[in-house]
């Protein structure tokens, strides 16, 4: 899950170099993979159901 996280980040990057005027999209590409990676790490300190699979 980490490199879908890295990977919504590397099109964000590439969106914003590559068409400016698609900020926006790129924008809540970061913001997609910013949540995901709260999720994961609260869904990981408040049950440790997530200690045994490797995400």
């Amino acid at each position: 899950m980490e490199f879908l996280e890295l990977l919504l980040i590397f099109v964000a990057l590439i969106l914003i170099i590559k068409k400016p005027e698609k900020e926006n999209l790129a924008f809540s590409l970061v913001m997609i993979a910013w949540l995901m990676m709260i999720i994961f790490y609260v869904g990981h300190k408040s049950t440790g159901l997530l200690t045994i699979m490797n995400l």
